[in-house]
């Protein structure tokens, strides 16, 4: 079944102050864990934790390209010749290098550290505080790594070593720069040239450690970071638990850093130069054989210079095209008076001798004419038949027939020399037709020729500047700031330490009684009981030292008193009848102290003068009369067998208390089921319930006795007696189902042996 079929109640109904108070009453034991925590926490930070300081230093990065000129194309930038930028990333991966670490560790011996013996623990010296060096061969096999050698200086030049190897102590003197060769290593120890008064250096050991591990170990505490964005700046931030040896392994680093980036900068410049060198070889021979093409190019094809050229040749072939034109006209003008002398035309000049160049053909022409202008004007005043017009006939015939002939022989030389101008017209314009080819041939020839000498050049520029580099070496990174420890340290941070003790010393405390409580399976207080249970809660009785009546006149003032008058009233407060006269007392098992209960009520109850009948009904174990010294003969069973017993007879007042009468169990019996079913019962309780104010049923426990609900139709209320660390919470199930079902009349619960310290509770 669920919880709640037995009208337990939701844990979740708890508050916070519940749990406060809860935990709040094992205040002592908190207070010893914080306490003990914090102590614990002072201890280690003053005797066992390491004090760790952060070293800071800040480099720039110069992003450049060395030997860059202005005007440089960017491709120059993928020959090689130019010292490219750094990347920050490629940085930060080199100074974070094993190789780097190792050779910081190698030239500082960092891996052999020194101590002082301490009472508790060891101090590490290093530094001034060390006077001597030690030289590990570390080519030898047998080192022992993590061994702790003493040394004791006996005299300005002489020490002593021991150690425990392989549980065996090896003690030996030496004089300062012997080689020392022993089982655990080989070694010299020599002094440093600052040391003084080394004789009164008090002893010390030292340690060897494995180079790798003192690496792996340095790059743990080593991080580089950029130190904004947008720049060049890193921040170099080293863990060490000494000052001055985190300054010193940070100071080698960038050291050694800027060493390296000079050293491979000034190597680049070596091999670039040399490179320059064989290339310029090789240039200087491509140059002069780009030369040589040059000339026996001009030389082949007859040039100085290509454009002079062939404006040249323009220049002669239009000559020869006018000259033939020239030649062209002139024998056309001879065509021309050759055609007019072969048709016979004698009645006419001779024209276009003017354009002629031949002067013996213009001077035959001249005369001709002359002649013929003669002849016109002596025909005006003579006729032909005259000797003169005859004469001058026969004369311009003679003179037509030389023309003739003078005009072939110089048609026939000017068109030769027609024919050779036009020829070499042709030439001039066959050399024009070849210039665009040799242009081209040419320009590519210059071309190369200006590239291969524009390379020569820029490489002589760059070796310049290589060798300029490498006679003044500038490292590209510049320091901004020192490496510098912190004021103070890191690690260990106290206040977290002692919040972290103050935490756990109310962690431990808190769990232990968190198990305990979750271990627990009995009911622990009267919070817990009502956050279990819907049952009403009439209230709680503190635990007392004594047993038995505790409740007397002498008594009225005392806390227990004062419970059993709250219970008084919180049986009359809860009462659902008009008279809560008739009360049971019962419990789940037997211990819970159901008796001490109803007894110690009993006596309360007539100490304020209700009559009160204390009847043990716990037929099977009766206690109710030993707890007054009585007898508990006789008493119910016997009033039960015997029929016609008075009630009377089994009626016992109290010699001490007044209004108190106690009714004992009887003789025991074996038939106990059967007389709790008897008739009697009812008569014994209705004779009761007319002379007494109260009546109180001191039963058996029901977790395995039902006797306790034969009396549910007499009684108008019950008392549940649970005990604290006795009860177990799993026995509330059965007090919820009888509450739920009403097998026991008004049912209340109250909580027995609590400490006096705890608040009430009252159920609703």
């Amino acid at each position: 079944m669920e919880d709640i079929e037995f009208g337990l109640m939701n844990p979740e109904e708890k508050n916070l102050g519940q749990v406060f108070r809860k935990y709040f009453k094992y205040w002592p034991l908190f207070t010893i864990g914080i306490i003990v925590c914090l102590t614990a926490v002072f201890l280690y930070l003053r005797y066992l934790s390491q004090t760790r300081y952060e070293i800071q230093s800040t480099i720039l990065l110069k992003n450049k390209s060395v030997g860059k000129s202005i005007g440089e194309i960017d491709n120059f930038s993928n020959l090689g010749l130019i010292k490219t930028s750094q990347s920050l990333e490629d940085e930060i991966g080199i100074l974070t290098s094993s190789g780097l670490m190792e050779e910081v560790i190698s030239k500082n011996a960092f891996n052999i550290t020194f101590y002082e013996e301490g009472n508790i623990r060891d101090v590490e010296i290093y530094g001034e505080n060390v006077p001597i060096q030690i030289l590990v061969d570390e080519t030898t096999e047998n080192i022992a790594f993590g061994l702790p050698i003493n040394l004791t200086f006996l005299s300005s030049d002489r020490y002593e070593l021991s150690a425990v190897y392989n549980e065996e102590e090896i003690r030996s003197e030496y004089n300062f720069g012997d080689l020392v060769t022993l089982p655990y290593g080989t070694f010299t120890v020599v002094p440093k040239v600052e040391a003084s008064n080394i004789e009164s250096t008090p002893p010390f050991f030292f340690i060897i450690e494995d180079k790798d591990k003192y690496v792996n170990k340095f790059l743990g505490n080593l991080s580089v970071i950029p130190d904004n964005e947008t720049g060049s700046l890193l921040r170099l931030n080293f863990i060490s638990s000494h000052k001055k040896k985190g300054e010193d392994v940070l100071s080698e680093l960038i050291e050694i850093y800027i060493e390296k980036t000079i050293n491979y900068e000034n190597e680049l410049a070596e091999n670039t130069i040399k490179m320059i060198d064989n290339r310029l070889k090789l240039l200087s021979g491509e140059i002069e054989e780009v030369e040589k093409t040059v000339v026996d190019f001009k030389t082949k094809n007859v040039l100085t210079d290509v454009s002079s050229n062939a404006d040249n040749f323009i220049e002669q072939a239009n000559d020869y095209k006018k000259r033939v034109t020239d030649y062209q006209t002139q024998i056309s003008v001879l065509e021309s008076i050759e055609q007019t002398l072969i048709m016979g035309d004698t009645e006419s000049a001779i024209g276009g001798s003017f354009s002629l160049s031949d002067p013996s053909l213009m001077n035959l022409i001249n005369r001709y004419n002359e002649t013929f202008f003669e002849k016109q004007r002596l025909s005006q005043s003579a006729d032909t038949s005259n000797p003169l017009i005859v004469s001058l006939d026969a004369t311009l015939t003679n003179l037509r027939e030389s023309i003739l002939q003078n005009i072939r022989s110089a048609k026939n030389g000017l068109s030769i020399t027609r024919r050779n101008l036009l020829a070499n017209a042709n030439k001039y314009e066959a050399q024009i037709a070849k210039v665009p080819a040799m242009e081209k041939k040419l320009l590519d020839i210059s071309r190369d020729q200006k590239t291969k000498e524009g390379l020569y050049l820029y490489l002589l520029q760059k070796r310049e500047e290589e060798v300029l580099s490498l006679a003044a070496p500038v490292s590209s990174t510049r320091i901004v700031s020192l490496p510098k420890a912190g004021m103070y340290p890191v690690s260990p941070n106290k206040k977290m330490f002692y919040l972290a003790g103050i935490l756990l010393g109310l962690f431990l405390p808190f769990s232990i009684i968190y198990v305990k409580d979750a271990l627990n399976n009995k009911v622990a207080s009267i919070e817990e009981l009502s956050s279990l249970i819907s049952v009403p809660i009439v209230g709680q009785i503190s635990r007392s030292k004594e047993k038995g009546i505790i409740i007397s006149e002498d008594t009225r003032e005392s806390p227990i008193a004062e419970l059993f008058r709250l219970l008084r009233f919180n049986l009359d407060y809860l009462r659902k009848t008009d008279k809560n006269q008739t009360l049971l007392v019962t419990s789940t098992v037997k211990g819970e102290g159901k008796t001490f209960i109803a007894t110690n009520l009993a006596v309360s109850l007539a100490l304020v003068r209700e009559k009160v009948a204390l009847v043990s009904f716990d037929l099977r174990e009766p206690k109710v009369m030993d707890y007054f010294n009585m007898q508990n003969n006789p008493g119910i069973t016997d009033f039960i067998i015997k029929k016609g017993m008075d009630m009377d007879e089994i009626l016992q007042n109290h010699p001490t208390i007044d209004n108190l009468t106690l009714i004992g169990s009887g003789r025991v019996t074996n038939q106990i089921s059967a007389l709790m079913l008897s008739e009697r019962i009812e008569v014994l309780l209705q004779e009761l319930k007319k002379n007494y104010d109260r009546i109180i049923l001191d039963t058996a426990p029901i977790g395995l006795i039902s006797d306790a609900f034969a009396l549910n139709p007499y009684v108008d209320s019950t008392i549940y007696v649970v005990r604290k660390d006795i009860t177990k919470k799993e026995h509330l199930k059965t007090l919820a189902s009888i509450h739920s079902n009403g097998r026991l009349k008004n049912t209340m619960v109250l909580l027995n042996d609590t400490k006096l310290v705890e608040t009430y509770g009252y159920g609703q």
